[in-house]
């Protein structure tokens, strides 16, 4: 692992696409993920506390964080889990759980050690250094009050959350830290999805069938944007950021600097309601250009159920583009940015219309899976009705397989889902993240399964191919770097990315940054755009090492 603390006497060079092709690898020589679950030794299963009286909230599952706690430059794994309902015969209790990575592949838990076993009602999490102080925190989204886990650096955390002030009650389910006024400290985004309660739950059926009521059956609920006030208090500037909107019904959320402007703006996937995208308009208020720049509705103009979501310049053009992704006869979106807050879809051009219409998807995750500097597509797939096989027998099931997707390079995807033979089990897919846990050069996946266990899909083969990781720590911006842009030159291989709190669907992803680098055996530039407007950069860089990077001191 190598530590370089660069200068910033350099401008990067305009953001360029690579134009040479793309080598393709034979079939037989791709990545295969397999499970490694029960040989890592994770024996976590997700409760959603049903009990047959069909809660709303049954059906979301939850969600799942890569996250080093301990700094010790392994990923450890943060797992969230449900609640005792009404009705809930069984006797554990749910609760969250963490695993500590022991760095030979194998986890411990250590829930009761580091203080984070919650039992609420748990949905999602996210991660980030909320008070600068050097280790990295965790915020839990519930159904019901949402809990803030500072961590002390000594291998526990202390719930926070009273005197953070952002223990909201409703339904919430994705959440991110972004620094969303570029002041050095990380702001916090929570979606919330809508005004459900125990107390107003409904009956629905599907002729003489029982099934679970849609979000449609209640109202909307607006999400919450905090304000890191920077004295370990937060503030609900909601409203004041012009992001307020109780009419829709909201689930994934990922920030991303899209324009290109140097602030982080917000793609919100909604359900049944239009999808947000709000322009950072300096840091001092976001505009909501959804409907404008064509991410709003699909095609023929209609609202979609909006479940996860992720940033990535799948084309390598230097610019970012987003994927969301739909419940079941509703196609997954791929967004390609054109620049000017326009997005245009390219789902059926990417050939990825068939192969994500007759599946219900939640996790969504751009990944380089295969190291060939090309950005792949991972997809979490299960319904929300376990009796769907009765009510349509069009051929859709409740369990699913999930999807992988290879990039060829071209625009296009091709599903190789089938090579991996872990992914060759139906499961209730909800939430997903990606983290190289084994540190072996190659990213691997956590996929939390509602009302089952979660599976560790470890790969294997991805580092045939070479790559690199990069772990950003701020001075100026925040500790973690979140919101950097990094951009990394290696002969003509151009690849652009960021460093991001929450994604996918109530799901984080490691914080250190992946690139897939394909033959290149050297790294010829590093550009490093900081949230606080320091430009770095860094040459002649050797392949295949985790390698740190401090932010310069001086403005």
């Amino acid at each position: 692992m190598a530590l370089i603390v660069g200068c910033a006497n350099e401008t990067p060079a305009p953001s360029t696409a690579a134009t040479a092709p793309k080598p393709q690898l034979a079939r037989n020589a791709l990545p295969k993920f397999v499970d490694a679950t029960a040989a890592a030794g994770i024996h976590f299963a997700h409760a959603n506390g049903g009990s047959g009286r069909f809660y709303y909230v049954e059906t979301y599952g939850s969600g799942a964080a890569f996250v080093d706690y301990d700094s010790d430059g392994d990923e450890d794994l943060y797992l969230v889990n449900g609640a005792v309902l009404p009705g809930f015969l069984e006797r554990r209790v749910p609760q969250n759980v963490l695993y500590r990575n022991k760095g030979n592949g194998k986890f411990e838990e250590t829930t009761e050690d580091a203080g984070v076993g919650d039992e609420g009602y748990g949905m999602g999490v996210c991660a980030g250094d909320y008070d600068n102080n050097g280790h990295v925190d965790l915020y839990v989204t519930n159904f019901g009050a949402n809990v803030l886990y500072r961590n002390g650096g000594d291998g526990s955390f202390v719930d926070a959350t009273e005197i953070a002030g952002i223990g909201d009650e409703r339904l919430s389910m994705s959440a991110a830290f972004a620094d969303i006024d570029n002041d050095g400290d990380l702001d916090l985004y929570v979606s919330n999805n809508t005004d459900f309660t125990l107390e107003n739950h409904k009956e629905c059926r599907h002729g003489s069938i029982r099934v679970y009521c849609g979000p449609g059956q209640y109202g909307g609920a607006s999400g919450i944007m905090y304000r890191n006030e920077g004295d370990g208090t937060f503030a609900d500037v909601t409203e004041a950021m012009g992001v307020y909107n109780d009419r829709c019904r909201q689930l994934g959320v990922v920030f991303g600097d899209y324009d290109e402007d140097g602030d982080a703006d917000l793609f919100v996937a909604n359900d049944m309601t239009p999808n947000f995208l709000f322009r950072n308009e300096g840091g001092t208020r976001f505009s909501n250009i959804g409907l404008n720049s064509g991410v709003a509705f699909s095609p023929d103009g209609k609202p979609e159920a909006g479940m996860g979501t992720d940033f990535g310049d799948y084309d390598r053009d230097g610019l970012l583009d987003i994927v969301v992704c739909n419940f079941q006869w509703e196609h997954c979106r791929l967004l390609k940015n054109e620049r000017g807050d326009v997005f245009k879809d390219q789902i059926h051009e990417s050939k990825l219309d068939e192969p994500t219409f007759s599946t219900l998807t939640f996790g969504t995750d751009f990944l380089d899976y295969d190291n060939d500097g090309y950005l792949d597509l991972f997809l979490a797939n299960g319904h929300v009705e376990p009796n769907i096989e009765i009510i349509d027998r069009a051929g859709p099931s409740y369990a699913q397989r999930d999807q992988l997707f290879h990039n060829n390079g071209d625009g296009t995807f091709s599903d190789v889902s089938s090579d991996s033979p872990g992914l060759a089990t139906a499961w209730v897919g909800r939430g997903s993240a990606t983290a190289d846990y084994d540190n072996d050069g190659d990213l691997d996946l956590f996929v939390s399964n509602n009302n089952q266990r979660g599976l560790l899909l470890r790969n294997d083969g991805g580092n045939r191919q070479h790559w690199l990781t990069v772990r950003t720590v701020g001075t100026h911006s925040n500790r973690n770097g979140i919101g950097a842009r990094i951009r990394v030159v290696a002969g003509d291989l151009h690849q652009i990315k960021e460093v991001r709190s929450g994604s996918s669907y109530l799901s984080q992803n490691a914080l250190r940054v992946h690139f897939g680098l394909g033959t290149h055996t050297r790294v010829d530039r590093i550009e490093i755009r900081w949230p606080s407007g320091v430009e770095q950069v860094l040459e002649d860089v050797a392949a295949d090492q985790f390698l740190t990077v401090q932010e310069p001191e001086k403005l």
